[in-house]
């Protein structure tokens, strides 16, 4: 992972789906953190109500995950546009 999408394509922006498999939740943290690097993550995929009026849960899997992570991380919400620039920084939506 580290080669494949950190140092060859240099990734700056990385979608990590959480899932139904509880053990991507920590996992996933560490391959964002120490493998892929990218600039900021998507959460997707959070089987979960990780979210309320679109904020997020504060005792939820996906917050946990979130004060592990050493990147910004954005929530993916329906109906919400965000868009990134070229170094995988928001620059709206988020």
């Amino acid at each position: 992972m580290r080669t494949v999408v950190n140092e060859y394509p240099k990734a700056n922006l990385a979608a990590l789906n959480l899932g139904v498999n509880p053990g991507i939740f920590h996992s996933g943290a560490y391959a964002i953190n120490e493998l892929i690097r990218p600039a900021s993550v998507i959460l997707t995929h959070i089987n979960e109500p990780g979210t309320e009026g679109g904020k997020l849960r504060a005792k939820s899997k996906t917050a946990a995950v979130i004060k592990q992570l050493r990147v910004p991380a954005h929530l993916a919400i329906s109906g919400r546009t965000m868009e990134f620039d070229g170094e995988g920084k928001c620059v709206s939506g988020c």
